[in-house]
């Protein structure tokens, strides 16, 4: 017995790293997990799935039930889509961990726009994208569930060279303490 037998999960930017790790945790303790990630390199600039689906294959390889998805978190329908992947592969969820993320470091002078829009599109509004369909579906259901989001100490202490993070990464900050608090009656956590 895990300690998530029973329980479905979603973890973005699982294709390496943190997220990797968080679903493969996950999995180990019983959770079915959709493994989202949209693959390519770190700077967001391309996509390849099979990054999520090497995930997927190690965790059923460990016993554990995933489900990859390449899904876009920066849009309305990619959040969607992502809901929609544990719906219809596991009928419900349960915990939602919001990791995904791009870099693209540079100083703040030479920083453009397109790379300012980019990183705050991916690390911020993916995670407004990804959370309003979960939270949508949790509280019309009656589900409680929990909802992580990734931060940094970019964001709340400041870090050379990552404007651009450090703002996304403290607005998501700022969203999650709101979401503590508007969750509680909803048995959201």
């Amino acid at each position: 017995m895990g300690l998530l037998d029973g329980k479905v999960a979603i973890v973005t930017g699982a294709g390496g790293g943190l997220g990797e790790a968080y679903a493969r945790a996950f999995a180990r303790e019983g959770a079915a997990v959709v493994v989202n990630d949209l693959g390519g390199p770190r700077d967001g600039s391309g996509s390849d799935q099979t990054m999520a689906e090497k995930v997927v294959a190690a965790i059923k390889a460990e016993g554990g039930r995933a489900v990859a998805n390449g899904d876009d978190v920066s849009t309305m329908q990619g959040g969607e889509n992502i809901l929609k992947a544990a719906l219809d592969n596991f009928g419900q969820i349960d915990i939602l961990v919001n990791n995904a993320g791009i870099l693209r470091d540079k100083t703040f002078a030479n920083t453009s726009e397109a790379d300012w829009d980019l990183v705050v599109k991916v690390h911020l509004k993916g995670t407004y994208c990804v959370t309003m369909p979960v939270w949508k579906w949790m509280k019309d259901n009656g589900k409680p569930g929990v909802i992580v989001m990734t931060s940094s100490g970019s964001g709340l202490f400041g870090n050379f060279g990552q404007s651009n993070y450090g703002a996304a990464k403290a607005g998501i900050y700022g969203f999650m303490r709101v979401l503590s608090i508007e969750g509680r009656k909803y048995g959201i956590r």
